[in-house]
């Protein structure tokens, strides 16, 4: 069954970097605002999960950009469900300018949890009547990071007020914001072509996280946020920069 969303957004002043063009944390706060109003009109939304004391918890996520929108620019993200992988229900996206041109592709998957254990259950049946049929952004399917040996503590960040969503957890895009801002000098140099994240388990208000960091061949990274509490993983993450 094809089932899909599209919503325009106009790439405002505070969506920008220094380059004058959309941030990768703005392009994923649009997949994240589009989703969750797609799986509201499909009835598998916040407020729809939250009466069955659910909701829903980003577990992976993999964004290709090719070109970064500038300012003012309209553009249209596209978002589809894809079925159900065990756990996880799985969702594309593509955005595209006003002239057709493809700018970035996503895949992410998403578990669904119980509000008073936090821990996932089944996701409805219904949502694997949703497979798009049209071709999936990567071929390969969403796996594990893996982290080099070699990996450095570059700082320790004490989740605060602006960290937290709506279910009270650090949101995925803060995650991202931590990455690239301990990419360093390269992140004001060069684009993001690629990014990947793991989301391993929540972090909450308080709570301190160091970011361990490796940077691999090419100048890519790799990153993994580990809580001092408990040494829990939190996130592992991946960041490739533009080598076109």
């Amino acid at each position: 069954m094809k089932e899909s969303l599209a919503r325009r957004f106009t790439v405002s002043s505070f969506d920008l970097d220094p380059r004058g063009e959309a941030r990768l944390t703005s392009l994923a706060a649009f997949f994240q605002e589009t989703a969750y109003q797609h799986a509201s009109r499909l009835g598998f939304g916040y407020h729809d999960l939250l009466k069955m004391q659910t909701f829903w918890m980003l577990s992976r996520m993999k964004i290709r950009i090719l070109r970064y929108p500038a300012w003012d620019e309209e553009i249209l993200v596209e978002t589809w469900p894809c079925g159900l992988d065990g756990l996880f229900a799985m969702r594309d996206f593509r955005i595209t300018s006003d002239k057709q041109e493809v700018l970035g592709l996503a895949t992410t998957s998403w578990l669904v949890v119980d509000g008073r254990t936090r821990r996932p259950v089944r996701p409805s049946e219904a949502l694997e009547k949703y497979r798009e049929g049209q071709d999936r952004p990567f071929e390969e399917k969403l796996q594990k990071i893996y982290l080099p040996p070699d990996m450095v503590s570059v700082g320790l960040h004490r989740i605060v007020y602006s960290d937290l969503d709506v279910v009270g957890h650090v949101n995925n895009v803060k995650y991202m914001e931590w990455c690239i801002d301990a990419a360093g000098q390269p992140a004001l140099d060069r684009h993001i072509g690629l990014f990947e994240i793991n989301f391993m388990h929540e972090s909450h208000f308080g709570e301190e996280i160091t970011l361990v960091v490796s940077e691999k061949g090419a100048g890519d990274f790799c990153f993994l946020g580990r809580r001092t509490g408990d040494d829990r993983e939190i996130f592992r993450a991946y960041l490739a920069w533009d080598h076109s």
